[in-house]
């Protein structure tokens, strides 16, 4: 366990998803967690999975088509602060997880294809600790892009983690880091 923190609750499983329209658009979600800040409880996540389901019927054989999109979930609300197609600073101790994938076709039909996810995406094994959310609310952050066609697309998240109760010194700190703009 984490010093400064006793868990009061069972694993958890919170899933959500986020509608993705074609453009390249960033669409974002808040998600609310039931915290009792006057108990200065926090939420532990331990995993994380996410992946992003096209919903377009375009072959991926088509020569100069581009597909991207990009995901973020973060413990603060980044959109004034990210380009429409970014998912974030991935040094920001706020955005806990992001990821993304590119596929280029190019004339001659042959792919270029490239996925990456932070050091903080998990494979969907539990660890101990990815990161603790202490503000009652969570962010996704998404954008999907087809080139060939008009489509649109899901952002999937499953956040797995169980609520603790902090110290105050412990919590304080934890508020102040989401709080803060830098």
């Amino acid at each position: 366990m984490l010093t400064g923190l006793k868990s009061n609750s069972d694993l958890l499983f919170i899933s959500q998803q986020l509608d993705l329209p074609d453009g390249g658009m960033a669409q974002q979600l808040a998600v609310s967690l039931p915290l009792n800040t006057l108990e200065r409880q926090v939420f532990v996540v331990t995993d994380i999975v996410a992946y992003v389901t096209d919903t377009s019927t375009q072959s991926s054989a088509v020569p100069n088509q581009d597909i991207d999109y990009s995901w973020s979930l973060s413990s603060t609300d980044l959109s004034q602060t990210l380009a429409a197609g970014a998912t974030g600073n991935i040094g920001n101790p706020r955005v806990l997880a992001a990821g993304g994938y590119k596929m280029s076709i190019g004339p001659s039909g042959d792919m270029f294809t490239r996925e990456w996810n932070t050091a903080n995406s998990s494979t969907g094994t539990p660890s101990d600790y990815l990161g603790i959310i202490a503000t009652p609310d969570y962010f996704l952050r998404g954008q999907y892009n087809n080139a060939a066609t008009a489509g649109s697309a899901d952002l999937h998240v499953r956040l797995v983690g169980f609520m603790a109760i902090a110290s105050a010194d412990t919590y304080a700190a934890l508020v102040t880091q989401e709080v803060n703009s830098q």
